[in-house]
């Protein structure tokens, strides 16, 4: 760090400098020591050091003119450079003349990958993914598998899946890269792809196995300089901390990622680390702290002059821990800024979020328009970003800001919307306590506070249970309130707990507010006295809805004790591995007492010790059984206090805490399994009646359509003819979430070339000749599901700019129509065409193409999975047998192996017609003989003429020579291509232009003839 401070402030490179220090070594300027430079710069960007290495560069740049492949380099390095400075268009424009071929024929493969990976990642982050998947999967084919660029560009690639939400085809990359990168040992490659799939496990709801992740990627650093990958990282343990709601554990990782954040460039990085360091401090009610790191994160950005989103999501924190402080005009002060700030940058999520805390400040301040106004904005932009978290929480403050008006009409209804919303999911028990807490407030507006009692118990678990220790405080204080009205003698207690956690918070307001209701509960009487079987009945349901995890379960079930039961105290253990006993949840006893009660329990060995313990307490113990979880046990004491009030047993309740600990557990058994059945099931399984595998090939081809069934992602499906490609998109739209809308398979070359306009986009009345009447066309009748193009390549190209259009807006405009409309549909294109060489001979647009090749899934041929031959022939056999009233037939081995060597060039479905001509023909109870098939089929496999050849003019009056034995045409073409090419390529030592020429081809055409064959430009 010392030498920090001798860095210039500015990150405008000083040209005059850098050509006095380009001058003044001019003389030692040598390959060597360029690369010994651009080395030093490497290390540089590893530490986050952005703005110097871009100062370096420059310098580099202009000594490196005369050195191709330094200058290459050097190139690339200040392209990663302006990517980690948030400039991705020039982060592109550093490196896109390397996009062309002959930029890159002069240097070696291993330099050309990686360049074609950095220009991917650019397109990636100018948000054109298409290409830039289209790019690295060329990369990635050309690279030798197992290499350090193969595990690079398979990092990529699940680094661009990540960013268009494909988690699953992310991890898939991901472990892919592993695998490359353990037999290079590179660390910073195992450190960036193990980072990466954290990420992917935290989107995916995996927060254990994230921070696993995330701890292995730090392992890997080790000792190396790389402050910004380890900032990055321990900022996303906090995130995966978060979600477990382990914010101790979360502070710690911030406070780590600071220390890395302000050792680099990236201040940006830092203030928003400070920011959640504050989060997490107000969460634990360490509030001083709390203000200290978010005034912290306002200084750096107000110094670094950030114009992005980050001052009003400091402004919107700051202005939080204000209100909850009371410190009410000051908050409402700052919100409006941040509100302002958020308005000014058009970010709608921030918008948001500033109405939403905005509209509970009004409420703290008793501004109840005000509030309303706030929350019905914020409820419009939530609706708008579509986001569920937000929804939910715009709509309770709607709630309460309703209460506050007196509308409980309303605020009921809205309180039912957020309750479809809201999952029984540990990630939305925030949520869960605050629309408890609002029920309350409900019930005691409706002058019923023994129901507000329960709903306000349940929250005092849920934020009990999260550590919120100022939800918490407020959930006892309305608990207090209800109390009051229902049952005095418990009150005092609960508005104690909240005074005591406001005054240690330095919550004043709420200080005051709990301290006068404590004051007025002496003359206070019971409102009236409950029916015992409605209680029960209210606690069983309180119970039966506390199954989102085990431990708000069991916390429920020790408040629901305390409450209800004139108990003195409650305690609940759970066994753990080394014979000790954890404590779940304690009332009445400090934590000390807990403990300590936990050590004695554990030492009890026999039921003669059970029942001596239980008389020494005077406490009753009881044994909750699970079948498919841990016991628990639950004392109560005194002994004579285990029971309801009126009298009524605990054992129903107690009932339904163990069923409900067998539903916590079943669903945490399927969650973590899920990942090793998905693995272990797809080979066996059939997506649709049909659809049968069993080889690689098709097994392969599952699972990938597996990985994208919860996405909308646009899929192309090349094959031949006859393999299955709608079968293929069927099972795709029946995987997806739109399987309860329609399929609408539409074949381009089903209507003439003059009237696929209309069928794909529909017309007016009178839009032209022939047209009697409206027509929707079969996008908008698709409207909602899936869209199926077969034979895409036959589209006219008059039509795919419309086609195109809609690929990237979601909006056609019919013919006739003056106004375009938008029409949410998903695309599933399918083609047996060569796309690329369409592309290359101008007959099919490329920037349709590579719209529509985000994800590319390929059929295989029959003759590919021979394998699964006799399957597909029983299973059709059966299928024919039933449709036309056949019993008992059966094919004979010797006919089996006649279709298992066939070359089937109709493939699945010439089989499928094969086997249904057998079975119509046969009688009941048959054997299907070879005689009984097809002559032609007899006789496919017989050579009819002497294996002969296929000769074409190549240069120098030379031929190309492709045997016809064994081999499609499609096989034969295909090596005659590949031949011709790699002789002119030969011919022109790898000069991409002059062998095009030579070819008959455009530069384009034979760059995509090279990635659909596999080659390289020095093959």
């Amino acid at each position: 760090m010392s030498n920090e401070k001798h860095r210039p402030a500015s990150t405008v490179v000083d040209l005059e400098h850098a050509r006095a220090r380009l001058g003044s070594t001019s003389s030692k300027t040598t390959p060597e020591s360029l690369a010994i430079e651009l080395n030093a710069i490497r290390e540089l960007l590893d530490q986050g050091l952005s703005s110097e290495a871009r100062q370096r560069l420059s310098v580099l740049l202009s000594a490196a003119r005369s050195h191709g492949a330094l200058l290459a380099q050097a190139r690339c390095a200040l392209s990663i450079a302006l990517e980690m400075q948030g400039q991705f268009r020039e982060s592109l424009d550093a490196v896109s003349m390397y996009e062309d071929a002959e930029m890159r024929a002069k240097l070696d493969s291993e330099l050309s990958a990686k360049l074609q990976i950095q220009i991917a990642l650019a397109y990636n982050y100018n948000r054109d993914h298409p290409k830039a998947i289209a790019l690295l999967k060329s990369t990635q084919r050309e690279a030798p598998e197992g290499s350090a660029i193969a595990g690079a560009a398979y990092t990529a690639l699940a680094r661009v899946y990540r960013t268009i939400n494909e988690y699953p085809i992310a991890r898939d990359y991901s472990h892919r890269a592993l695998k490359c990168y353990r037999q290079t040992g590179e660390w910073r490659g195992l450190a960036e792809t193990y980072f990466g799939l954290g990420i992917a496990d935290i989107q995916e709801g995996k927060y254990e196995a994230a921070i696993d992740n995330f701890g292995q990627a730090i392992k890997l650093v080790g000792d190396h300089p790389a402050s910004y990958l380890l900032g990055r990282t321990y900022s996303n343990m906090a995130g995966a901390y978060w979600f477990l709601k382990r914010p101790h554990d979360g502070v710690r990782s911030l406070e780590k990622a600071i220390g890395y954040y302000e050792r680099t460039d990236h201040k940006t990085s830092a203030a928003e680390a400070y920011n959640n360091l504050g989060l997490n401090l107000v969460l634990l009610g360490h509030w001083d702290r709390a203000q200290d790191a978010l005034e912290r994160a306002l200084s750096i950005v107000t110094e670094i002059d950030d114009g992005g989103t980050t001052m009003p999501m400091i402004l919107d924190s700051l202005g939080e821990l204000l209100t909850l402080r009371g410190e009410l005009e000051e908050a409402r002060s700052i919100l409006e800024r941040a509100a302002a700030l958020a308005r000014k940058k058009g970010n709608n999520w921030y918008r948001c979020q500033t109405h939403r805390t905005l509209g509970r400040c009004y409420v703290a301040m008793k501004r109840r328009d005000e509030a309303l106004a706030q929350a019905k904005s914020a409820i419009t932009l939530a609706d708008l970003i579509g986001d569920r978290q937000a929804i939910c929480e715009s709509r309770l403050l709607l709630v309460e800001a309703s209460l506050m008006a007196g509308q409980l009409d309303e605020a009921n209804e809205h309180l039912q919307k957020v309750a479809t919303l809201i999952t029984d999911s540990e990630t939305d028990l925030l949520l869960a306590g605050e629309a408890q807490r609002l029920h309350g407030l409900l019930e005691m507006a409706s002058g019923h506070a023994g129901l507000a009692a329960q709903h306000f118990g349940r929250s005092v678990s849920i934020f009990d249970l999260l550590g919120d220790r100022y939800r918490g405080a407020r959930a006892h204080y309305e608990l207090g309130r209800a109390y009051a009205l229902a049952k005095p003698d418990r009150a005092a207690e609960h508005f104690a707990r909240a005074a005591n956690t406001f005054r240690e918070l330095g919550a004043r307001l709420d200080l005051a507010q709990t301290e006068e209701a404590s004051a007025a509960l002496d003359g206070s009487t019971a409102e009236q006295s409950r029916q015992s079987e409605t209680v029960a009945q209210l606690l069983t349901l309180r119970l039966a809805e506390a199954v989102a995890s085990r431990e708000l379960l069991l916390h429920e079930l020790a408040a629901v004790i305390r409450q209800e039961t004139n108990c003195d105290s409650v305690v609940i253990f759970e066994p753990q591995a080394d014979a000790k006993q954890r404590v779940v949840i304690a009332h009445g006893l400090d934590q000390h007492q807990s403990s300590a009660l936990a050590t004695r329990f554990a030492a009890v060995q026999s039921s003669a010790q059970l029942e001596s313990f239980g008389r020494k307490l005077d406490a009753a113990i009881i044994t909750l059984k699970s079948s498919n979880a841990p016991h628990a046990t639950l004392i109560i004491s005194p002994r004579t206090a285990a029971q309801l009030s009126g009298g009524l047993s605990l054992d129903p309740l107690l009932r339904i805490v163990e069923l409900g600990m067998d539903v916590c557990a079943l669903r945490e058994r399927n969650r973590s399994s899920q990942g090793r059945d998905e693995e272990t099931d797809l080979a066996g399984s059939g997506l649709m009646p049909g659809f049968i595998h069993s080889s690689a090939a098709m097994t392969r081809l599952v699972e990938e359509v597996h990985k994208i069934r919860s996405s909308d992602v646009t899929v192309l499906v090349t094959g031949e003819s006859g393999t299955g490609k709608e079968l293929v998109a069927r099972a795709i739209h029946a995987l997806s979430s739109r399987r309860e809308k329609v399929f609408v398979p539409f074949n381009c070359t089903a209507v003439p070339k003059e009237l696929s306009e209309g069928y794909l986009f529909g017309y007016r009345r009178g839009a032209f000749t022939g047209a009697v009447k409206d027509s929707d066309g079969v996008i908008r009748a698709a409207a909602g599901g899936t869209l199926f193009l077969d034979e895409i390549g036959d589209l006219p190209i008059d039509v795919q700019p419309k086609l195109l259009r809609f690929l990237q807006e979601g909006e056609i405009q019919p013919l006739g129509e003056q106004r375009p409309s938008k029409v949410d549909v998903r695309i599933i294109a399918a083609t047996n065409t060569d796309l690329e060489e369409m592309v290359a001979q101008g007959r099919f647009r490329e920037d349709l193409y590579y719209r529509l090749n985000v994800i590319r899934l390929r059929v295989p041929p029959l003759r590919e999975r021979r394998s699964e031959i006799p399957t597909i022939v029983n299973y059709y056999a059966n299928h024919y047998s039933a449709k036309f009233g056949r019993r008992e037939i059966k094919i004979a081995p010797q006919a089996i192996d006649l279709l298992m060597v066939a070359d089937w060039p109709g493939n699945v479905r010439q089989l499928c017609n094969e086997v249904q001509r057998v079975i119509a023909r046969a009688e009941d109870g048959s054997i299907i003989t070879p005689e009984q098939l097809s002559p032609e089929l007899r006789q496919m496999r017989a050579p009819v003429t002497p294996a002969g050849t296929v000769t074409s003019i190549g240069g120098a009056g030379q031929s190309v020579t492709v045997p016809l034995q064994n081999v499609t045409l499609a096989e034969a073409l295909a090596e005659v291509e590949r031949r011709m090419i790699a002789e002119a390529l030969s011919k022109h030592k790898g000069n991409i232009s002059r062998a095009a020429r030579e070819l008959g081809l455009t530069r384009r055409g034979l760059y995509l003839k090279l990635d659909r064959l596999e080659m390289t430009a020095s093959a």
